[in-house]
């Protein structure tokens, strides 16, 4: 965990304003995590940090990319992932909160890592299916994923097409 320090920012030393604050994302931060379903991953963070005086706004904005097994062919895909995504930070005792965008830190609070949120907000943008653009699949692995395909005109056995009458 010593790595997600380098993502820690202490905003007791920063003025009120705009800050800017840049990371390199890749694999090794994904692993800091436990996060191995990428091959390789590859992010620019760029996180825009608003200090006001009762409260802190953070604009996170990535794009980049990843690489991972094909879920049809199991060929490598590189798959572009960028977004945006915002945090509210506020202060005060009550730490329970039911809203996803607002943080709420106690009084004391000095610093704040923001590895865990760069790694949802990045998880949050990949997409579930991650496949080739249609042709690109491995043609010989396409081929015999065709050849396993169950042709849906054969006949039913009797006793299971009562079972379609439920789908009307």
């Amino acid at each position: 965990m010593k790595a997600l320090n380098d993502y820690t920012i202490q905003f007791v030393s920063l003025a009120q304003g705009t800050h800017h604050f840049e990371y390199e994302i890749n694999n090794a931060f994904f692993e800091e995590l436990d996060c191995n379903d990428f091959i390789n991953a590859s992010f620019h963070v760029d996180i825009e940090f608003i200090k006001q005086s009762t409260m802190m706004l953070l604009n996170f904005s990535f794009t980049g990319k990843i690489v991972v097994p094909c879920d049809r062919c199991l060929e490598d895909v590189s798959i572009p992932v960028a977004g945006l995504e915002k945090l509210i930070v506020k202060f005060g005792n009550n730490t329970l909160n039911d809203n996803d965008d607002i943080l709420i830190l106690h009084e004391g609070e000095y610093e704040l890592n923001v590895a865990h949120y760069i790694y949802e907000f990045i998880e949050l943008h990949i997409p579930h299916r991650k496949t080739h653009k249609e042709g690109d699949c491995d043609a010989e692995t396409m081929k015999k994923l065709n050849e396993l395909n169950v042709n849906k005109s054969e006949d039913i056995d009797p006793r299971w097409s009562a079972l379609k009458n439920f789908n009307n």
